[in-house]
């Protein structure tokens, strides 16, 4: 069965969300390269709760120090986009359900 989120690089499925400037991106954890990219408007009415990080880079846990916002992505979408409106990668992880 063929992955369709498989890195066209190195072959991986582990994917982590990034958002840069107003762009939502799905890229390798392990080698960093993009797969998919939408607009980051497109993901702003969602209740996925999540925690936001200055991006540490592809497959590396940030430090506390780095949290942007928690929460419904829907009610920290402000915060993600005046971090990442400047330049700065932010790393979205999702927050596991109860």
């Amino acid at each position: 069965m063929t992955n369709m989120l498989a890195c066209p690089s190195c072959g991986l499925d582990k994917t982590e969300s990034i958002v840069h400037r107003s762009s939502y991106i799905l890229r390798c954890a392990a080698c960093g390269e993009t797969i998919v990219t939408t607009s980051f408007m497109a993901m702003l009415d969602s209740d996925h709760e999540c925690s936001a990080f200055i991006d540490p880079g592809p497959g590396k846990h940030p430090p506390p120090e780095t949290l942007i916002a928690r929460g419904p992505l829907r009610l920290i979408s402000t915060a993600i986009s005046a971090v990442a409106r400047n330049g700065t990668l932010v790393l979205l992880i999702p927050e596991a359900k109860d």
